[in-house]
């Protein structure tokens, strides 16, 4: 018998919990804070401020929120390689809530790049105040140095919001130094494309990705 989904799990795929059995570790302490990035956000919506440890999850008092649109992206950096297990978000209030979520992994991506280089694995995101935790399909995840979430669309509001973002898996120091790319922070509305006629299953995988871009 297939072991049981982790509570709030949309991931919707049997085969990938099978990993799950067991403790795994929060990975909050080997997130490289500093270096999180959120791409249209607005201003003074810091990405880093939604890295919480486990037990603040449920705090309301910061959040990240999109600004042009409400397309959002984070880039979330590692201090060593990780064994990806599952990824954990709260978000909302309701139309708030992002309705998918695409997950790079190793990639440094804008919105153009959106748009022509498939994701590692994407989810359906359902509307809830609740933390969700999407388990990944762990040969996607094997050595992951840094994740790129993109949440193109939501439940209906004109900008998306983010409050925790947290993961869980293994975690080993680099054997190489690892490769920093600076993100313009604050992207310009009039640069920011329009990703359209995006539409995934729930925890459908693409793709694999690697290290740079298409």
């Amino acid at each position: 018998m297939a072991p049981a989904h982790p509570a709030g799990c949309q991931c919707g795929d049997e085969d990938a919990h099978v990993i799950l059995e067991g403790e795994l570790a929060h990975l909050y302490q080997h997130i490289d804070r500093d270096n999180v990035v959120a791409l249209n956000a607005q201003e003074g919506r810091d990405g880093k401020v939604v890295i919480r440890p486990w037990d603040e999850r449920n705090q309301d008092d910061e959040w990240v929120e999109s600004d042009a649109d409400e397309q959002l992206i984070l880039h979330i950096p590692f201090t060593g390689n990780i064994k990806l297990r599952s990824i954990v978000i709260r978000a909302g209030p309701a139309g708030f809530t992002p309705d998918k979520m695409q997950v790079y992994a190793n990639q440094l991506l804008d919105f153009d790049e959106a748009t022509s280089v498939d994701p590692t694995q994407t989810f359906e995101v359902p509307v809830s105040r609740d933390v969700v935790e999407f388990a990944v399909r762990p040969a996607k995840f094997p050595s992951v140095q840094s994740l790129t979430l993109f949440f193109p669309s939501n439940h209906g509001e004109d900008t998306t919001r983010i409050s925790y973002v947290g993961f869980k898996g293994e975690f080993s120091n680099f054997t190489r130094d690892p490769i920093i790319t600076v993100y313009e922070a604050q992207a310009n509305p009039a640069d920011h494309a329009k990703i359209a006629g995006i539409g995934y299953q729930a925890g459908s995988d693409i793709g694999a990705s690697g290290y740079g871009h298409k």
